[in-house]
């Protein structure tokens, strides 16, 4: 798979992920979408979308209609699915989802909705117990998602079909301990979707990782604003200087990016590694220092030297609205981890405001994206990732 990294800026050229045929070569190049007045391409090497993309309902639509469902999104962890009838849910774009753990100890996901007038079946996460069953009319499934029972079927002017009527599957998988759907169906498997992440944190054993604490946030911006900033490090020592912009030399932070992930390495300082017990498997490359990926559309993971993780997961609300989510792991569950979580409430809340910030100056008609430094290839590549999901749904009459 093709990547491009920032080991040497001046070479930085995102285009040649997608090459373009050559000026005379006699292939035809097929014209710019346009939707909703909104150039639908891949921005310039040197800059970033433009910004009316950010503002268009019709085009936040069909990016819920099209990038979600046809991508692997996240959606929880095994810990929270260890016996029969424990479910999470998830909205991924406009549909409801759920991922039960069966009888059978099989996990399967399902459109979060009844099948008979649109309830939806659950919330949040918990057990179900031996069947899932609909607040609206009592519809009852099985775990498995087949149809068991309709309460005062001789009301009915035909005998349901409880084959025709069970709930709808969609595709799930599991990576170490973190799960993810895919709701078309169509998605290239997990483990290539993830490339290059899987083999980048083989020793880093985040499998035996805990949840140790939490965020849940909404925030005053469009999710492509969220995207923009989690993937750009070009922030790090002005919106975080008195947080993690401390810790963040501009000088050891190096990009790469692939097909739907963009990895950021940084080489961590002496105090921060006089605190870390380094796990002994990691190569040397990964020992001194914290290596995140963004992972299309929606998903960051960082792993740290000591076996521990940070997620962040940001999903669309409304045009102008997100809901920003933030799991810590640690390799020591009965570690203290107070002073820790304040740092990540102070850099969250730092992101936050700068992000409700762009939200609005965005709408400037005097502004034009400026140019892109190379800490910002993470920016480009997911914008451009973007770009070219939703030009090939709309030439294939999505839109």
């Amino acid at each position: 798979m093709t990547s491009l990294s920032t080991a040497d800026p001046s070479t930085v050229k995102i285009s040649d992920i997608d090459v373009e045929p050559p000026e005379g070569s006699g292939i035809e190049v097929e014209p710019p979408v346009v939707y909703d007045g909104i150039v639908i391409e891949p921005p310039p090497d040197d800059s970033f979308m433009d910004p009316a993309g950010y503002f268009s309902e019709k085009l936040f639509d069909l990016e819920m209609r099209v990038v979600y469902p046809r991508s692997w999104v996240f959606v929880g962890d095994l810990s929270q699915l260890r016996k029969p009838g424990d479910y999470v849910t998830e909205t991924i774009g406009t549909e409801p989802v759920m991922v039960v753990r069966g009888r059978d100890g099989t996990l399967r996901a399902f459109v979060n909705v009844c099948p008979h007038r649109a309830s939806t079946l659950v919330e949040g996460s918990g057990n179900c117990g031996r069947a899932l069953v609909c607040p609206y009319h009592g519809w009852t499934f099985h775990l498995d998602g087949r149809l068991a029972a309709t309460p005062h079927p001789r009301g009915f002017v035909e005998p349901v079909d409880r084959g025709a009527y069970g709930l709808r599957e969609v595709r799930v998988d599991v990576w170490l301990q973190f799960v993810f759907v895919n709701v078309s169906g169509d998605a290239p498997p997990l483990h290539e979707w993830l490339h290059p992440a899987p083999e980048q944190f083989a020793r880093h054993n985040l499998e035996a990782a805990t949840r140790v604490y939490e965020l849940d946030d909404e925030v005053n911006a469009n999710w492509k604003v969220m995207m923009d900033n989690a993937f750009c490090d070009y922030h790090l020592e002005f919106v975080h200087s008195n947080t993690l912009g401390r810790f963040a030399d501009a000088s050891t932070l190096r990009e790469d990016i692939w097909e739907y992930t963009g990895r950021l390495t940084s080489q961590w300082s002496d105090e921060q590694l006089a605190r870390t017990d380094v796990l002994p498997a990691l190569a040397e490359t990964n020992s001194y220092g914290s290596v995140a990926f963004g992972v299309f559309p929606n998903w960051f993971i960082a792993a740290f030297p000591n076996g521990g993780c940070s997620l962040m997961w940001w999903n669309p609300i409304s045009l102008d609205k997100s809901r920003a989510r933030v799991w810590n792991y640690s390799p020591d569950p009965d570690a203290d981890a107070r002073s820790d979580f304040e740092m990540l409430k102070a850099v969250q809340a730092e992101d936050y405001a700068i992000c409700e910030k762009v939200q609005q100056g965005l709408r400037s008609r005097s502004y034009r994206p400026g140019p892109q430094h190379y800490l910002e290839l993470r920016v480009r590549g997911h914008q451009r990732r973007l770009m070219k999901m939703l030009a090939d749904a709309i030439r294939r009459g999505d839109g």
